[in-house]
Formats: C-alpha cells, sequence, structure tokens
C-alpha cells in the first residue's frame, strides 16, 4: 500500500507520520500545498515539477508580507489550475490518501468521487479548526460584538457543517475529537484514540531543578495572545506576585522556533492558553518534550474523562478557566508535583505519541482493522464550550443567534444531547 498524507502542515504533522509509517515499512510520502515555516519533512528537491510548481504558488499566495490582492487571486487560480495535475499524477501513484484539516487537493466532490471510483482509501483528520462550530471559536468571534460576529458565524457554521457532511459521504474513515466532532452525522473516530505523531526529541528532558529561593520560571508562547486567553493569562501572573509569590514569567510571540526550545529547556512550566478544547494541544506538546508541564484552562476539561478512555488522556493540568489561578499557584509550591507530571508528559509523548506507535493505529485504519473502544458516535455529545472564547462570551453570541437566526442557525438538528445543553445554556 503507497499512502499520501496531503495537503496541509500543522506543527509537523504530516511530516511525523509521514516518518512513522516509513518506520513500520509503509511506502509514504507527503504533498503540501505551502512551505512551512519549520520545513518539517523537507523533501522539495525529490517531488515531481507538477508538485513543486503547486507548493510554490501556494508559498507565494500565503507570503508574508501579502502581495498585492490582484497578484494573490491570480496565484490562487493558478494554484487550483495545478493542483488537478497534483489529483491525476497521485492517482497513478498511491492507494490510500490521508487528508489533514479538511482540506483536498481541489476540495471539490468531483475529486473525491474519483478517488473513491477508482478504488482508493479515504481518511479525513480534523485538527480542529476545520470542523469546530464556528460559534464556539474565537477566531470568527473574539473581541467582536455578537450583532457584528453573528452573519459571519452563521455563514460559516452551514458551510463547515456542509464539509463534514460532504466528507462523510465519500471518506472511508473521518478522525476527529469530541470537542470538536458537534456536526458529524455519522460516528467517527476519536482523535485522541489515534494520537497525535511525535518525533523522537534529540536531546534528553533535563533534570527537574528544585532550588529553593529561586523564582519559579513560567513560560507562555501564544501564536494568537486573543484567542490564547493572554490578558487573563496575565492577570492571574499579576495577582500572583501581589500575593508574594517569586515568578519569572517569560512571554514570547513571533519569535523563531529555536528561541521557544531554548525557553522551554530552561522554563520551570508553561502556561499554554485558558480556553481549549484539548488537554494537550501543540505548544504544551513540544513542552512535554522537555520534561516541562503544561497548564491548560478550558471548558472541556470537565468532560474529557466522559469521552476519553484514561490511557488516551495526555497529563496536564487541564483545569476550568476560572481555576487557572489556582492551578498555577499549586505548580509553584510544590516542585515535586510539577516535575512529576512533566515527567508523566513526557513519557506519554515519547512512548503512546511515538511516531511509529501513531502510525501504528493510522495503518490499522487503513486495513479496517478499528476497535470499537476507537468510535465516538455524534449523538453522544453535550459538549458546547469552545476555543478562545470565554463562557460569557458563547453565551451572548448564541443568544443573539437563536434571536435573529432560529435554532437551525446551530446546525445541531437530530442531535438530542447537544439540543438539551444548548437550550440549558441559553436559560
Amino acid at each position: 500500500m503507497k499512502v499520501l498524507i496531503a495537503p496541509v502542515e500543522t506543527a509537523g504533522f504530516v511530516a511525523n507520520l509521514v516518518e512513522g509509517l516509513r518506520q513500520l515499512g509503509v511506502d509514504a510520502e507527503s504533498y503540501v500545498s505551502e512551505r512551512h515555516s519549520f520545513s518539517y519533512g523537507d523533501e522539495e528537491e525529490k517531488k515531481s515539477p507538477t508538485v513543486r510548481l503547486w507548493r510554490h504558488l501556494g508559498t507565494l499566495f500565503q507570503r508574508t508580507p501579502p502581495l498585492p490582492f490582484l497578484v494573490r487571486a491570480a496565484l490562487l487560480a493558478a494554484q487550483n489550475v495545478v493542483a488537478w495535475f497534483v489529483l491525476f499524477r497521485s492517482i497513478r501513484l498511491f492507494d490510500a490518501y490521508i487528508f489533514v484539516a479538511g482540506k483536498t487537493f481541489t476540495n471539490t466532490r468531483l475529486e473525491l468521487r474519483l478517488l473513491r471510483l477508482l478504488g482508493k482509501k479515504i481518511i479525513f483528520v480534523s485538527l480542529g479548526s476545520d470542523s469546530r462550530p464556528p460559534y464556539m471559536s474565537g477566531g470568527y468571534c473574539a473581541g467582536m460584538a455578537p450583532d457584528k460576529a453573528a452573519p459571519r458565524v452563521v455563514r460559516a457554521s452551514k458551510k463547515v457543517s456542509k464539509a463534514i457532511q460532504f466528507q462523510e459521504r465519500y471518506a472511508h474513515y473521518m478522525v476527529n475529537a469530541p470537542g470538536t466532532g458537534q456536526f458529524h452525522r455519522k460516528k467517527f473516530v476519536n482523535w485522541f484514540s489515534m494520537g497525535v505523531p511525535v518525533s523522537e526529541a534529540e536531546e534528553p528532558p533535563p533534570e527537574g531543578d528544585t532550588q529553593e529561593g529561586r523564582p519559579v520560571r513560567i513560560l507562555h508562547s501564544p501564536s494568537k495572545p486573543l484567542l490564547k486567553g493572554s490578558n487573563e493569562i496575565r492577570a492571574v501572573i499579576a495577582s500572583l506576585k501581589k500575593r508574594g509569590y517569586a515568578i519569572d514569567f517569560i512571554e514570547l510571540k513571533g519569535v523563531p522556533n529555536a528561541k521557544v526550545r531554548e525557553e522551554l529547556a530552561r522554563c520551570d512550566f508553561v502556561i499554554d492558553q485558558l480556553y481549549s478544547d484539548t488537554p494537550m494541544a501543540f505548544f504544551a506538546t513540544e513542552a512535554a518534550h522537555y520534561g516541562k508541564p503544561a497548564v491548560v484552562g478550558g471548558y472541556f476539561s470537565a468532560y474529557v474523562n466522559r469521552y476519553l478512555h484514561s490511557e488516551d488522556i495526555p497529563p496536564s493540568a487541564y483545569v476550568l478557566p476560572d481555576q487557572l489561578e489556582e492551578v498555577v499557584a499549586r505548580l509553584i509550591d510544590d516542585p515535586d508535583y510539577r516535575v512529576k507530571l512533566g515527567a508523566a508528559a513526557c513519557h506519554f509523548v515519547r512512548g503512546r505519541w511515538r511516531n511509529e506507535a501513531v502510525a501504528r493505529r493510522y495503518l490499522a485504519l487503513l486495513n479496517d482493522d478499528v476497535p470499537d473502544s476507537w468510535w465516538c458516535s455524534p449523538a453522544d455529545l453535550s459538549y458546547l464550550g469552545g476555543l478562545g472564547v470565554s463562557e460569557e462570551e458563547f453565551n451572548a453570541m448564541a443568544h443573539y443567534i437563536v434571536d435573529h437566526y432560529g435554532w437551525d442557525a446551530f446546525q445541531l438538528r437530530g442531535k438530542p444531547a447537544l439540543e438539551e445543553h444548548l437550550t440549558h445554556l441559553l436559560s
């Protein structure tokens, strides 16, 4: 079986899964639509001229600072045309496709119909943003008044819901997390049963520094401060300092990954974000490499034991947002606890989330060897929290939507548990 993983790279997910499959002896390759800033798994020189052209056009389209609008429009149109040639080339070479982040080469029904007609195996892997209901995503509404954000949110919710149903129709398997699977109509494979492929760290985790009397070094590295709740996190740190805690708070933004790794090796623990629907996102996973525990806030923390098997739960200090100050204080007060939590996180990512271990589970999917414990039914879901939005912001948006657009705008018809929970929140 020859496997292609495409077309979006996020935090090394694609490169690491390719590497893991190859470790198992599987002929695997990646086609990604733009060059990643960290050059994950860069094998540009080995690609065909068609694939290189497609990738180059996508890289120019996403360039920072952006090119003029007309130039970007021409680049996008050209890349969309070249994408069909990339698809036709891949059909001759590959037996199975793992599409990441809800994207395909052409993002058309014709593409998936053709792949199914030709007997290709198709798996879609969601990474959160592509499947999360937009009214639960700060990327659509953070910092905006409901009347300003609601039209965009409602349109996007309909689009995302349709995309999920479109993928369900043609995919052999859908992989998604319970915290972002509200729009599914068919059962899907639990993202946490599969895991995140993590490459072996080149350096061993440093020993925990339990020296008394020194300030505790806390690292926060938000890619998007508004979505990560950075203002609230800074306020927590200020409150703790006012209470007498000795803290060396380091905040990084827009720095090279090498600088982040340097600070990870020096810190005592990290604060990832305030509103997360996963116990260990990519930054917390990187911290675990170094044996450093992560504090993560999120409303899904109240549901994590309901939807995840104990062996699938990544070790972190995952708490409700209003408990953030309490848990940060605990990690400062108890150095033994934070060292043990960091060691558990390191053991988890280097074991259960090791490239080869995760790839072995994806290979089982490709071979239709799926344990019952991996399945998640949307009928069982009741979580409505969000990423990058507070409970108050979500409730305000939900009230506005139901008052001005009606219940259908939530795209939850036929899911009684979710509708019941939404009714409860609105009351």
